[in-house]
């Protein structure tokens, strides 16, 4: 008899603890935390519906969960408030460094216990088919990223809208034992799940660089939409004295401008894992066409100030810089592409961008016949010219 009641009480055990609900959780920062609840079927089979909780303060904009340890073929899970006091959960797909697309294909439900109260946004998610990528749920642990955007609520119910580039991103490795049990339709509003911190070592790196972002963006964006253009436009159409001295000092600013947003954009750049994208790769070129045109500068009105002609080095610093300030206006439009800015920030760029483009294109053109109507002057008014303190400003 004892035995039988012995054997009964085992069995109630571990009847027990195989229905125990057991859930691992991981705060990040600025009260953002996910949770992840694997079913024992799921952790058995490596196959099956996992769970997973994305909350944090209402005060950002989107927060995003992904799997993996990049953004490179990873499914992704973003949440934002949908303007009627629920959140809109977008199930994504990210190909690499780039705005992931809604993926339709992810098995996603959203669960009870979802929305907004008390200024926190939570999405509770059933996933049904996350191990299709090779995610392994039966093994000891799994990198996953994460991301988030302060800033306005996009009040929006559509999954496909357009996110803007997060403030901040980083990554985990998240211990799976400490969330593998039990088998509820949803672990987060069972009264006998278990939650355990999971801290896992952060792999991440780029958590709080948007000030770095920021300051790349204005840097390159002065050199490039106002001292290059002006130094240039200087130049062309200048007619007074200092005129040179006014443009080696602009140009000489816009270079150690962008010098300063390169050394910036290059570091978020490796951190972020973006170096494969156009826009840093243009401004490595970019880099590489403007390191040496400050000496070229200096060559080509040394030797102009001596013959009143232009040389080989001449002809070179000018169409150098020329096609660097095109290229750079265009540059930054695809780094505001990159980084998802407002639509408001792209208008003004492109205004600003097309009022200095055709300027400078206007002051090149006219500078240029300028001077081809100077050099087919006689002898004795080209000695005039040779000897005006504004020479090098009007034929250069």
């Amino acid at each position: 008899m004892r035995f039988h009641h012995l054997t009964a009480t085992l069995c109630a055990l571990s009847l027990g603890a195989f229905a125990q609900t057991k859930v691992a959780q991981n705060c990040v920062d600025s009260g953002v935390c996910f949770k992840l609840n694997i079913p024992q079927v799921t952790a058995q089979n490596g196959a099956g519906n996992i769970f997973l909780s994305l909350s944090g303060p209402s005060t950002y904009s989107w927060i995003a969960l992904g799997m993996g340890s990049s953004m490179t073929n990873s499914n992704m899970f973003v949440m934002y408030a949908d303007g009627t006091g629920n959140v809109t959960v977008s199930p994504r797909f990210s190909q690499g460094h780039r705005q992931p697309q809604l993926d339709q294909s992810l098995d996603v439900e959203l669960l009870g216990g979802s929305g907004i109260q008390n200024g926190i946004m939570t999405a509770n998610i059933r996933c049904g088919n996350c191990t299709r990528n090779g995610a392994n749920f039966a093994a000891q642990s799994g990198q996953w990223i994460h991301a988030r955007k302060s800033g306005q609520s996009m009040d929006t119910t559509d999954a496909q809208a357009r996110i803007m580039m997060h403030d901040v991103q980083d990554g985990f490795t998240w211990t799976y034992p400490d969330a593998v049990g039990g088998a509820s339709a949803n672990p987060f509003a069972t009264s006998n799940t278990v939650v355990s911190n999971s801290l896992g070592n952060s792999n991440g790196s780029s958590g709080g660089n948007s000030n770095i972002l920021m300051a790349h963006g204005v840097l390159a964006s002065l050199a490039f939409l106002v001292f290059f253009p002006l130094g240039a436009i200087i130049m062309r159409i200048g007619r007074f004295n200092g005129v040179l001295q006014a443009h080696i000092a602009t140009q000489v600013l816009s270079w150690l401008l962008f010098v300063t947003a390169f050394g910036l954009g290059l570091y978020y750049g490796i951190n972020g894992k973006y170096m494969s994208q156009a826009h840093p790769i243009i401004g490595i070129v970019l880099l590489a066409m403007l390191v040496f045109q400050p000496f070229a500068g200096w060559l080509h009105h040394r030797q102009f100030l001596r013959s009143g002609q232009r040389s080989a080095v001449s002809h070179g610093h000018i169409w150098t810089g020329r096609i660097a300030i095109i290229l750079g206006m265009i540059n930054g439009g695809l780094g505001l592409q990159l980084a998802s800015v407002e639509t408001r920030y792209v208008i003004a760029y492109s205004v600003v961008a097309g009022v200095m483009g055709l300027a400078y294109i206007a002051a090149t053109v006219w500078g240029e016949i300028t001077r081809s109507r100077r050099t087919s002057v006689t002898p004795s008014e080209a000695e005039k010219i040779r000897s005006s303190p504004e020479r090098s400003s009007v034929v250069a």
